[in-house]
């Protein structure tokens, strides 16, 4: 074999390593991305929707109420959850008749779906800290915090911040 073709071989090569490293230190350690199996945050994420989810968010700044979030499970630590940061630490969180309440302060929720009835109640709780509470968007299909013994989730184990939808196409942009 010529000089420069065995040279060009092992550019491609070099090259093609390179990316796939590059690639696999990015979805480590800075942007995951994640598909949602299950129904449970509709209307913001449907089934099938596939996330990226910021790895280092948390490592400068703090989870906010709001923030959608990627953990493990707490029942089972192989299956990622999706879930909505309702609650933080220091915080009393209950729920009258599907209506949020936190810190004594009915909360307006404007992404969940007002076209579905939800009378669940959850019981006064003071998250402790270092804790978050967590509730999917779609309250009457979502295995949450309201079903979990404890019913917080510790902040050292979650992920990372969900912020964008890049699959389907006609679902793609930034996710609040």
């Amino acid at each position: 074999m010529p000089r420069s073709v065995a040279r060009s071989i092992l550019e491609t090569i070099g090259i093609i390593l390179g990316a796939v490293i590059v690639a696999w230190v990015c979805q480590a350690y800075l942007i995951k991305p994640f598909q949602i199996p299950t129904p449970s945050m509709v209307p913001t994420i449907d089934p099938g929707d596939r996330l990226l989810v910021n790895r280092l968010a948390y490592r400068y700044g703090e989870i906010q109420r709001g923030d959608i979030i990627v953990f493990p499970a707490p029942t089972d630590p192989g299956t990622d959850f999706v879930k909505r940061v309702i609650a933080l630490g220091g915080d009393t969180v209950e729920v009258r008749r599907g209506q949020v309440i936190v810190n004594g302060e009915p909360q307006v929720e404007n992404y969940i779906n007002p076209l579905v009835a939800d009378v669940s109640n959850f019981p006064p709780t003071t998250i402790p800290p270092g804790n978050v509470f967590v509730m999917g968007d779609n309250r009457t299909d979502s295995l949450d915090a309201r079903f979990w013994d404890p019913p917080w989730l510790p902040v050292d184990s979650v992920i990372g911040k969900a912020f964008f939808t890049y699959w389907p196409p006609g679902r793609l942009g930034q996710l609040n």
